[in-house]
C-alpha cells in the first residue's frame, strides 16, 4: 500500500511539473520555396511565442534555439596530396548522413545556453551533427581505418566547405524576443541550396534544460523548366545526355550558320 501511494505521489509530481512547463507556439512565413531560373536566394521568417503555464511569470532564464536542416545524403570528402609535383585526390572518407543545409540561430551563444553534453546528445550545433559512421578508403579504393584525429580532420574539412558555400550557418543572437513571450528569427536560404524536405525545429530551454520542442516542415523544390530538367537528369540520365548533346550540336550549327551569312 505504501509503495502504491509513493508511486502515485511520484506520478502526481511528474504530471504537475509537466503541466507547469512552458510551451512553444511557432510557425514559418512560408512552408514551400520554389526555385526557378532567376532564384538568387531568399529568407524565411520563423516566429512564435512562449506560452507560460503559470500566469504572470516573466520569461527569465529562457533561451530559444532554431535549427533548420535538410536534406540528408551521403557526402564524400577527398584529401589532395602532391604527387610528382601535381595535386591529385588521395584518401577519401564518406559520411552517410550529412545535411545538405544546416542553419542554427539562438538567443545567446550555444555554449552559454546549455551544457556541452546536452547539446551533443540533441545534436544541436554544427559541430554536433551526427553524420553516421564514416567509411574511409585509400587511393586504390580499399577500405582502411583512420585514426580519430585524421577522421576528425576530414569532418572539419567538410564543415569548412559547407560554411564557404553558405550552407552551414551559425547565428548567435539570431533569435530575438519581442517583449516577454514573442520571438522571431530570420534564416537565409542561399541560391545553391539543395532541393528536398527540410525541418525547422525550435527548442525552448530554461536554466540549461530543454523545456519544449516543436517542428515544422519546409519543402524546397524546383519549378517550371528547371524542375523538368532536374527530374529528367535524375530519372533518365541517358535521355538527358542525348538531349543535351543534340541541343549543343544544334546551337553550334545555328551559330555557324549565322556567322557564315555575315
Amino acid at each position: 500500500m505504501m509503495r502504491r501511494a509513493a508511486a502515485f505521489l511520484l506520478m502526481l509530481v511528474a504530471f504537475t511539473g509537466a503541466a507547469r512547463a512552458d510551451q512553444l507556439v511557432t510557425d514559418l512565413s512560408e512552408h514551400q520555396i520554389a526555385i526557378r531560373s532567376n532564384f538568387t536566394g531568399t529568407q524565411i521568417l520563423l516566429f512564435g511565442a512562449v506560452e507560460a503555464r503559470t500566469p504572470g511569470t516573466r520569461a527569465l532564464n529562457r533561451d530559444v534555439v532554431v535549427v533548420v536542416q535538410g536534406p540528408v545524403r551521403p557526402v564524400m570528402v577527398r584529401r589532395k596530396e602532391r604527387v610528382a609535383g601535381v595535386w591529385v585526390n588521395h584518401d577519401s572518407v564518406t559520411y552517410p548522413n550529412v545535411p545538405g543545409y544546416y542553419a542554427i540561430a539562438s538567443t545567446r551563444p550555444l555554449e552559454v545556453t546549455a551544457a556541452a553534453d546536452t547539446l551533443k546528445a540533441l545534436r544541436i550545433g554544427i559541430e554536433n551533427i551526427g553524420p553516421g559512421a564514416p567509411t574511409a578508403r585509400s587511393i586504390d579504393g580499399t577500405v582502411q581505418i583512420l585514426p580519430p584525429d585524421e577522421e576528425t580532420a576530414f569532418w572539419k574539412a567538410l564543415i569548412r566547405n559547407k560554411r564557404r558555400d553558405g550552407l552551414y550557418i551559425n547565428v548567435p543572437g539570431g533569435v530575438t524576443f519581442l517583449g516577454q513571450t514573442l520571438f522571431r528569427a530570420t534564416v537565409n536560404i542561399p541560391a545553391n541550396v539543395p532541393v528536398g524536405l527540410y525541418t525547422a525545429k525550435v527548442y525552448l530551454l530554461q536554466d540549461g534544460e530543454i523545456v519544449d520542442t516543436i517542428s515544422s516542415p519546409l519543402y524546397i523544390d524546383k519549378r517550371g523548366v528547371e524542375r523538368f530538367i532536374f527530374r529528367m537528369a535524375h530519372s533518365d540520365p541517358l535521355l538527358y545526355g542525348l538531349i543535351a548533346v543534340l541541343v549543343a550540336a544544334f546551337a553550334g550549327w545555328l551559330a555557324s550558320a549565322v556567322m557564315n551569312r555575315r
